[in-house]
């Protein structure tokens, strides 16, 4: 396993590199001028050239992209042309707030998913197992920030019993996690569904059966661990979905998050904030990915790792 887990980290690398160099180029051939959000339209030019001189931007791009990725080798992402903090230290304050969101929408989405395609699974074809795969079907067509707007006109305006956006305690983060969640919760039901229909008619379960154990020892302790290898990678990617993609969701309840971060960050061509989120975002992506490898091997023990 460690030997496994080290060569994955080591095939890592040549990755952020390539995301590195492609995410530097892109935003040097992105429309508009950094400095200028910077400075506003009614700057003279003198300002403009020597600020542009200050934060060299006027250097070759090999030169530029060798001082930056110099940085990010010793663990500097640089600071904002905007706020002129580092980089790092405002990660490290709003990544939290999005492992928060993360880990909440993801524990909606695995009890609820994962009990619905249980359910389901031992009662094929009756009406929990056909309303479970029409709330699968909706919950998989409808984009978050739809399902966000609903909620938030249901339960914030016509209700009235949560808060419409902002960060604090469980009551703001309600409504964002489970629009984040939603569309796993129908997805996980349906893969779990699948698998444990399969895994229900093995000849170990009846074998179990035979014994005499109880229907709900066959179902968890038999069938659901031997399911769930599928439901595991679904889970882990849906997880780095949410460390890195849950812009929309923080866009719209206002939540201060690492992907709200990244928004505003391009819409100001804040440059060395979008690099150094991205390259960020990348590596968590990369690390939960192998930590579901990981977990493959405690959900079944026959998966090696030669």
């Amino acid at each position: 396993m460690l030997a496994y887990v080290l060569r994955r980290l080591l095939l890592a690398v040549p990755t952020l590199a390539g995301v590195l160099v492609v995410t530097f180029l892109l935003l040097f051939v992105a429309p508009g001028d950094p400095v200028q959000e910077i400075v506003g339209e009614r700057a003279d030019p003198a300002t403009v050239q020597r600020l542009r001189e200050e934060l060299r931007l006027d250097d070759p791009l090999p030169t530029q992209f060798a001082h930056y990725a110099g940085g990010v080798l010793r663990g500097d992402l640089g600071r904002s042309f905007i706020t002129n903090r580092p980089i790092a230290q405002d990660i490290a304050e709003r990544f939290p707030k999005t492992l928060l969101l993360a880990g909440t929408a993801m524990l909606f989405a695995s009890v609820l998913g994962i009990a619905l395609g249980v359910l389901s699974a031992r009662n094929p074809g009756g009406w929990i197992d056909r309303v479970a795969l029409g709330g699968a079907y909706l919950g998989i067509s409808f984009p978050v920030y739809w399902v966000g707007l609903l909620l938030i006109l249901l339960f914030a305006v016509q209700l009235r019993w949560l808060p419409a956006s902002g960060y604090g305690g469980l009551r703001y983060l309600a409504l964002p996690a489970l629009a984040l969640g939603m569309r796993s919760i129908a997805f996980l039901a349906r893969v779990t569904r699948s698998a444990m229909l399969e895994v229900l008619g093995g000849d170990f379960v009846r074998t179990a059966r035979a014994k005499g154990l109880g229907e709900r020892a066959v179902t968890v302790r038999h069938a659901l661990r031997n399911a769930l290898i599928p439901v595991v990678t679904v889970l882990g990617l849906d997880f780095g979905y949410y460390l890195t993609g849950s812009i929309l969701t923080e866009t719209i309840f206002s939540w201060p998050g690492i992907g709200r971060y990244v928004v505003n960050a391009i819409g100001r061509r804040d440059l060395p904030a979008i690099q150094g989120a991205v390259l960020f975002l990348s590596a968590i992506f990369v690390l939960v990915n192998l930590l579901t490898d990981v977990a493959y091997a405690k959900a079944d023990p026959r998966v090696r790792y030669d």
